[in-house]
């Protein structure tokens, strides 16, 4: 057997970056798509969750099974101006809000 493996990898700890995090806002740490569990200003030891379904804003007209990026905290359309990749939608956009899958 391996005796290398660390973790699972679906809860991880990291600073928060500039601008720091938000518990529940959809984040992008350099490439890493991640969901903050906890608040805090930049420099601070945050959990984050870097896989699941989270229900979050998400702009209109986005559809099920579209792959999706994230800018200032609500998704939006793959390839959006200064937007990053976050996963996959898995409902349709309802009174602003979407059930997401983060991809790596």
């Amino acid at each position: 057997m391996a005796k290398n493996y660390v973790s699972s990898g679906g809860s991880i700890s990291l600073p928060a970056p500039t601008g720091g995090s938000v518990a529940g806002v959809p984040q992008v740490i350099d490439s890493l798509a991640v969901m903050p569990l906890q608040s805090g200003a930049k420099g601070t030891m945050i959990t984050y969750r870097t896989c699941d379904v989270w229900r979050v804003p998400s702009t209109a007209g986005l559809k099920s099974g579209a792959k999706v990026s994230v800018l200032a905290g609500v998704i939006v359309a793959d390839g959006t101006a200064d937007s990053k990749s976050y996963g996959k939608q898995l409902s349709d956009t309802v009174d602003g809000f979407a059930d997401v899958m983060i991809v790596q």
